[in-house]
Formats: C-alpha cells, sequence, structure tokens
C-alpha cells in the first residue's frame, strides 16, 4: 500500500515536471546538464564559506581581539604620552591597527546585520575574549571597520581596522574560479548537446517531410551516437522500401489497366455490331457498370501514384473544381481565407475534391467549399444540404466499398470508393479528412493538408 502510494506521488510530480518542462529535448537536456551543475556549485559554495570561510574569519577575529587586548595593556602599563605615540605607530605599521584615544563614551550597541560575516565574527570575539563595552561600524567605508572600546578610565579606543586583516583573499578568487568553470563546462555541455541532437533534428524532419509525401533527399550521419546512426540506417531502408512498393504497385496497375480494358473494348465492339435488343441493352449496361467499378478499383489502388509534390495555387484547384460542377447546372460556391500557395500534389488533390463534391452534390442540392489557411495547415471545409451521415458512421463510411443503405440510394451511388480515396490522398499528404454535421443541415467533410 505503501509502494502504492510513493508511486502515486512519483507520478504526480512527474506529471507536473513535464507539463511545465520545456517542450523541446534540446532544452530538457540542458536542464538535466545545468540543474545538478548548479546544485553542485551551490553547495561548493556553502560548503566553502560555512566550514573555511566562516572558521577562517572567526580566528582572524580572534587575533583582532588578541592584538586589542595587547594595546589595552600597553597603554595601562605605559601612560606617558612619549610611549604612547611609540604605541600607535607600531600598531600601525606592525599590526595595521590605526588606534587613537578620546575622552567619551561609546556609542548605543547595535546588532549587526545578519549577512554581514565579518562583523558578527568580531563581535562574537569581543564578547567572549575582550569582555569589555564596545560598538562596531562597519560602514566608515574605505574597507575599513571601526571598533570602539570603552575603557576603564573613561576613554574610549577608537580602532580602524582594514578588512584585509579580516577576511582571506582567495575568497574573490575562488568565487571567480567557480563562475569561469561553469561558463566553460556550460559552453562545452551546450556545444556536445547541440551536436549531438542535430542528427536527431534532421532525422525527424525527413520523416515529417516522408509522412508528408514529399521528396527526402539523402543523408548520412558521419559522427553521432551509434543508435542515431542506427535510426537514420533504418530510415533509409524503410524509405528505399516504400518508394519499391510504390513503385511496383503502378507498374502492376499499369498493366491490370490494360489487361482489363482491352476485353472490355472487344466486348463493347462486339455489342455494337449485334442487333439492337433488350438483352443487348442489358448486356451494355453491365459492361458500362464493370467499366466504371474497374475506374473506381484503380483510382482507388492507384493512390498518389508517382506525381511528386510541387508549389500549387490552391485556390485555382478549387476553382476548377467548382467550374466542372458548375458545367454539370450544379449549385456550388467557393471561398478562401489566406495565403493558398501549398506544396500539394496538384492532381491527386483535384481528384480527392472532385470526388467530394461529386458525393455531395449526388445527394445534395446546395454545396460550399472553403478553405481556410492557419499557421500549420490548410482546413478545406465541404457543406452540404443533403441526409447527412449518422454520427456513429462516420468511421465506417471511409472503409473501402463500404455503403450506406439506409440513408444512400446503391443504385445511384458509387461503389463506396469516395471518401476512401479522398482520405487515401490527405493522408499521403500527411493529412486527414474528419466528417462532422453541416450548418446546411446535410455533412461537412473537413479536408485538413499540413503545411
Amino acid at each position: 500500500m505503501r509502494w502504492d502510494t510513493a508511486r502515486d506521488i512519483f507520478e504526480r510530480i512527474a506529471t507536473w515536471a513535464d507539463k511545465h518542462s520545456p517542450q523541446t529535448l534540446f532544452a530538457r537536456a540542458l536542464i538535466i546538464i545545468v540543474v545538478p551543475m548548479l546544485l553542485l556549485q551551490a553547495l561548493s559554495a556553502w560548503w566553502f564559506y560555512s566550514q573555511r570561510g566562516d572558521n577562517v574569519t572567526n580566528r582572524l577575529a580572534i587575533l583582532l581581539v588578541r592584538d586589542l587586548r595587547l594595546l589595552i595593556s600597553l597603554r595601562a602599563d605605559f601612560p606617558d604620552d612619549q610611549h604612547r605615540a611609540w604605541i600607535l605607530s607600531r600598531s600601525a605599521q606592525d599590526l595595521l591597527l590605526f588606534v587613537s584615544f578620546r575622552k567619551g563614551i561609546i556609542r548605543p550597541f547595535k546588532q549587526p546585520e545578519y549577512f554581514d560575516i565579518v562583523a558578527r565574527e568580531v563581535q562574537g570575539a569581543l564578547e567572549v575574549d575582550l569582555k569589555r563595552p564596545f560598538y562596531i561600524d562597519n560602514t566608515v567605508g574605505g574597507g575599513q571597520m571601526l571598533i570602539e572600546v570603552q575603557l576603564n578610565d573613561g576613554d574610549v579606543m577608537d580602532v580602524l581596522v582594514p578588512h584585509v586583516r579580516l577576511t582571506f583573499g582567495s575568497s574573490f578568487a575562488y568565487v571567480l574560479a567557480q563562475l569561469g568553470l561553469a561558463l566553460v563546462l556550460f559552453g562545452l555541455a551546450i556545444w556536445f548537446m547541440r551536436r549531438e541532437l542535430v542528427p536527431i533534428e534532421h532525422l525527424g524532419v525527413a520523416a515529417d517531410a516522408l509522412g508528408k509525401g514529399r521528396d527526402v533527399p539523402d543523408f548520412a550521419f558521419s559522427g553521432g551516437t551509434r543508435e542515431v546512426r542506427n535510426a537514420a540506417t533504418a530510415f533509409h531502408t524503410m524509405r528505399i522500401r516504400l518508394r519499391r512498393s510504390i513503385q511496383q504497385r503502378t507498374e502492376m496497375l499499369a498493366g491490370v489497366s490494360h489487361d482489363l480494358r482491352t476485353p472490355l473494348t472487344r466486348m463493347k465492339l462486339s455489342l455494337a455490331l449485334l442487333p439492337e435488343s433488350p438483352e443487348t441493352r442489358e448486356l451494355a449496361d453491365d459492361v458500362s457498370d464493370m467499366e466504371r467499378m474497374i475506374e473506381g478499383y484503380l483510382a482507388f489502388a492507384r493512390g498518389e501514384g508517382d506525381e511528386d509534390p510541387a508549389p500549387a495555387d490552391l485556390s485555382e484547384i478549387l476553382e476548377d473544381v467548382a467550374a466542372g460542377a458548375r458545367r454539370d447546372n450544379a449549385n456550388i460556391d467557393v471561398g478562401w481565407q489566406g495565403d493558398m500557395n501549398v506544396e500539394l500534389r496538384a492532381l491527386a488533390i483535384k481528384r480527392c475534391l472532385t470526388n467530394l463534391v461529386s458525393n455531395a452534390l449526388r445527394y445534395g442540392t446546395r454545396v460550399r467549399i472553403e478553405a481556410i489557411r492557419g499557421r500549420t495547415s490548410v482546413e478545406i471545409v465541404i457543406d452540404d444540404d443533403g441526409p447527412g451521415i449518422p454520427p456513429e458512421k462516420y468511421e465506417d463510411v471511409f472503409r473501402p466499398f463500404f455503403r450506406l443503405d439506409e440513408s444512400r440510394n446503391t443504385d445511384t451511388g458509387g461503389v463506396g470508393l469516395g471518401l476512401t480515396i479522398a482520405r487515401d490522398v490527405a493522408r499521403s499528404h500527411g493529412g486527414d479528412v474528419a466528417l462532422s454535421p453541416s450548418p446546411f443541415g446535410g455533412l461537412r467533410v473537413i479536408v485538413r493538408i499540413p503545411l
């Protein structure tokens, strides 16, 4: 039970981190490298200042207090002015303490700031070893600290202490060394990580282009990890196999088309030579149906064919499709929004849209085509006012040779390949076809083509 609770907590933490982390592999890899580096730097700096830094400052503060005790004792033992002048001179030269005496009392005690480590260490040493009223002023400037000590005879000893007596000079150099090392390591990490991720980015771009049916040039990785090179090799092998499969299918269909059309042509010629009768008319209708079905099968199996993607004006394709429908007196409107220059297979897209428009006009009287360019794709929306399709059948109608007996007339319909061919063309571009209810009361078909 405890293990399940702990695992659930870790899953929540991982989900939160994944949601709030950068989405690129490069940024996440840098975080994986930089965060431990920063933690290590912070821990080492904390250890340096808390252990060595505080200890050294504490010992320097104790030595300072002992020098102050010495000066107080010398003043008491040699009160005359001649000896006092000698003591002040030697303290400045040998002890780096600039001492003066005056009548009066010290200022009220003021607690040093929490982050003023030197002042706090001096305060602690004075309280433990000197045991006299004192005042510390660490704001006099000039890299010095002022210490006021109350003497027994009513005098005050003012001591200016340079910070070099209370700090160790290697601290600043240590900070610079740490920062410099961190910058060097961070730069090397970025360079190595970028070098390792560039092949993965190239592979992703190539895979995306292949998924959109575009030509992918050959590329090879001279460097990178073994896993990346293996992935590139597998990608190349897959691309070659796909090309070979498409080429073989195209060649096979060319032969099948010739083999099937030849006997159909002979049958049509033979029927034309026979006397007209009800039997010959029925046979001619059967031959026409067979020819139409074969054309549908071949159109479905032909798919994208050997057409290469190229920049095209999608608005012209939409106008051509609408013009073809208007020749049959169809009520069709066309519109678009945004730049319609898209890289695609123009003939395949035209065949896809023609199938969809013909299907819409077969069951409706009004059709509208509208293309909208987005940030990552172009959506072509086709609305009709026909009977529509039940939502639970939206995916079934994309199956090859599937027909809706309840809502579609099988006598006037096709062979059940119109939507299948449309989705096949859209997916060969890396997009898809989706269905939804139309504002006209019929069916809405959405063709998405990625940019």
